[in-house]
């Protein structure tokens, strides 16, 4: 059966920090995490049990006098490990070892909602993301002082929260899927850290712009009696809002064009149109006031349409 300064492949005479060191060397060997081979993770427990009593000065000194002695010791004393030796377990992992491949970290993705006006000249969300960073102190070894990491619990990573500005690009369709490279959660083993993914809602309202080929389009609503008498509507642009002066008898579906107030063209620096489109909206309930009026207009009506022509 091996000693214990076999199995750390240690002298007997070496000094407790050679024996740390050499144990920390072999843990980045073969540690589960980082070494998926079946013998991996009893030569694990093999290396782990003999840190233990190495890096331990009375357990240490028993076990020399034990030795010393020539004495038998019960392995199952100091190693719970099988029969199998560590030399064995060593020679035919070296057959098959191989160095942990590197792997990209996760992506993120979230999602954020903006409205039709800010996707046609573009905006800014600020997201928040739990992200994971390398625990700052075992440095994503997941041990320290020979030791499961207390801090990350033994993960070799931390979860923190972030706050990322993400830049939305003009003229962004519903549902656009944004990449900020490198955002979303490290990479193991020297792998790249994942991407985070931004899916842009566009808020789709009735009183929203429309883009054709470069022009904004939008519907106004107008009451009756402002179609028929005529009157000053206000509506909105991408930069603000503008006064129509609608005429007497305008009609439904009746457009209007604003010049300087639509998209601007990033080569000429000029502002396009808007196409206001006129629609007549019925009252959905009126007063006994006004249905006295509208009948009267009826009537009115009726007996203009009923009039001769020739007086």
């Amino acid at each position: 059966m091996q000693s214990y300064y076999e199995i750390l492949n240690v002298e007997s005479t070496s000094s407790k920090e050679e024996i740390k060191k050499q144990y920390k060397k072999l843990v980045r060997m073969y540690h589960p995490d980082v070494n998926s081979s079946p013998e991996a993770e009893e030569i694990f427990k093999n290396i782990t049990r003999a840190s233990e009593i190495l890096l331990d000065d009375e357990k240490r000194k028993k076990y020399d006098l034990l030795r010393s002695a020539n004495k038998k010791v019960n392995q199952k004393k100091y190693n719970n490990s099988s029969d199998y030796t560590f030399s064995d377990l060593f020679q035919k992992n070296k057959k098959t070892k191989e160095e942990p491949k590197a792997i990209q970290g996760e992506d993120i993705t979230v999602s954020v909602t903006i409205d039709s006006k800010e996707a046609i000249l573009g905006t800014t969300r600020t997201v928040n993301i739990a992200t994971s960073i390398l625990c700052p102190k075992c440095e994503g070894h997941k041990f320290a002082n020979n030791q499961k990491c207390t801090y990350c619990e033994g993960k070799g990573e931390i979860t923190k929260n972030k706050k990322i500005t993400v830049k939305i690009p003009s003229s962004v369709k519903n549902k656009s899927k944004l990449r900020i490279k490198g955002e979303g959660k490290i990479g193991k083993f020297g792998g790249k850290n994942g991407n985070l993914y931004v899916i842009v809602n566009v808020e789709q309202k009735h009183e929203d712009f429309k883009i054709e080929n470069g022009i904004v389009y939008y519907d106004a609503y107008i009451s009756p009696y402002t179609a028929i008498l005529g009157g000053n509507v206000k509506v909105p642009t991408l930069w603000g809002d503008a006064t129509i002066k609608i005429p007497p008898l305008t009609k439904t579906n009746q457009s209007f064009k604003l010049i300087d107030v639509g998209i601007m063209n990033e080569k000429t620096q000029k502002k396009g149109d808007e196409i206001v489109k006129i629609l007549i909206q019925i009252p959905t309930s009126i007063t006994d006031e006004e249905f006295y009026l509208y009948e009267k207009l009826k009537e009115i009506n009726l007996k203009k349409r009923n009039a001769p022509i020739f007086q």
